[in-house]
């Protein structure tokens, strides 16, 4: 029986646990960690933009800004579920989720003049921010995300969901070349390309059912 790493806690993946169980030996374990920071929140702008659910979720526990009020928009159909599932209507959903740059450039098409306020990670690439100027953009930290390395044996598939859990994973690991890598996105693709491994599969949505449907042509082989 194949082996499966993924880099997310199994509370994150929905049934995808339960369906791969019946097919693999699964490993699931976020190598992250996140915490809520003090920030000051900016009070001219039209659009709030989440780049993931995390930063919807650390924005409303600080309960600093009434969601409604506002147009909101994200990238990637997960987080676009999750938005909806928490009853929230979106004005701008970029489809194209791990191809942050294409997403950059149809956020600013579709942002016009208007200013954005995007809370964000202190890790983060801030990839969604190129396209957009900068006198349009207020981009807060709300909270922090930290390491939290571990030792994991390699597996028969390696899913990597994002570029901090590449770093962590390789303060303690290194990979087997005879691993086959999934990366989400092409950002955790790029952080992987710096460590020496090429992903043989980028998923394009970054949604559980694509890495679902992957998983399972790669473990039918």
């Amino acid at each position: 029986m194949k082996t499966v790493f993924i880099s997310k806690d199994a509370a994150e993946l929905d049934g995808l646990v339960s369906f791969l169980n019946l097919r693999a030996k699964v490993h699931c374990q976020s190598l992250i960690e996140f915490q809520a920071v003090p920030f000051d929140c900016p009070k001219d702008f039209d659009v709030i933009f989440f780049s993931s659910i995390r930063c919807a979720q650390f924005l409303e526990a600080s309960k600093h800004i009434d969601f409604n009020a506002y147009s909101l928009g994200c990238g990637g159909s997960q987080t676009a579920l999750r938005l909806a599932e928490k009853g929230y209507e979106l004005s701008f959903y970029g489809e194209n989720g791990s191809m942050p740059d294409v997403v950059s450039k149809e956020f600013s098409n579709w942002l016009g003049d208007r200013k954005v306020f995007i809370p964000r990670s202190n890790r983060s690439l801030r990839s969604i921010e190129a396209h957009i100027p900068e006198d349009q953009v207020q981009s807060v930290v709300v909270y922090q995300t930290l390491l939290a390395p571990a030792k994991i044996k390699t597996a028969d598939i390696m899913v990597f969901s994002s570029p901090s859990n590449v770093h962590a994973y390789f303060s303690e690991n290194t990979l087997l070349d005879s691993a086959l890598l999934i990366s989400w996105g092409s950002s955790t693709s790029a952080v992987l390309k710096d460590y020496g491994f090429v992903p043989d599969c980028v998923l394009k949505e970054g949604s559980i059912s694509e890495l679902q449907e992957l998983l399972d042509g790669r473990l039918s082989i």
